[in-house]
């Protein structure tokens, strides 16, 4: 999915965020929370070059500022964590609009929205040639009637469904996902972004992304991506 993202999709060339690490029980538990620049929701379209030099950007407002996915506010990341805790892996985002509840409609022509977590091999640089593989992809979807997280693999194709158990609406602007090394193939060491969509269908055909980390002056992040565990 990644791989795809490179000339198709919206995100801004602005470094506005910090990463911040918190050690919540030395030695065992640890989460880095990434804010991101709110009001950016698909609003500008930068075209992104892939090579060796720097990323030529065409900025246009991509989608008008009255379409209706502009007004979708809850795909519009305000901040994410992630992180181990007590064995698992935490996956939390907030956003700037109240998610969506069960029979609430979707903006038109939009059958689900979802927010994603990308575990890569390597960072996502758009000024580089050098693309990461996709090794797992956590997608957390709405399709009017449900939340559903399932964790993709893109070595097998399987798409397990997690327990709801595993999903925590912490309140109305913020979720919040676990799941265990087993289920990344026990992984310990990998690339991970986040990001947001709305689509016609669903998250792995081909949707909008809406929403992408703001490139820039984070401490330790390349591209769009944060290696785990943090330096």
């Amino acid at each position: 999915m990644r791989r795809l993202l490179t000339a198709l999709f919206s995100v801004i060339v602005v470094g506005l965020m910090l990463a911040m690490t918190t050690q919540v029980s030395a030695g065992k538990s640890a989460m880095i929370t990434v804010p991101d620049r709110v009001g950016d929701v698909g609003k500008y379209n930068v075209f992104i070059i892939v090579g060796g030099n720097k990323a030529a950007a065409d900025v246009e407002n991509s989608w008008g500022d009255n379409a209706p996915p502009l007004d979708a506010t809850y795909v519009d990341m305000v901040s994410v964590s992630f992180g181990i805790v007590r064995g698992s892996y935490v996956f939390e985002m907030k956003v700037a609009g109240d998610l969506p509840k069960v029979g609430e409609p979707l903006p038109p022509g939009i059958r689900t929205m979802g927010f994603m977590l990308w575990i890569e091999d390597g960072p996502w640089d758009p000024a580089s040639d050098v693309l990461p593989h996709t090794l797992y992809e956590l997608i957390f979807e709405f399709d009017g009637s449900s939340y559903t997280a399932y964790m993709c693999c893109y070595a097998t194709g399987a798409m397990p469904v997690l327990p709801s158990s595993c999903v925590s609406m912490l309140d109305s602007r913020t979720f919040q996902i676990q799941f265990t090394p087993d289920d990344i193939g026990g992984l310990t060491a990998f690339w991970w972004s986040a990001g947001s969509y709305l689509a016609k269908e669903h998250a792995l055909a081909w949707p909008w992304i809406t929403d992408l980390f703001d490139l820039g002056a984070a401490p330790g992040q390349v591209g769009t991506d944060f290696h785990w565990p943090p330096p």
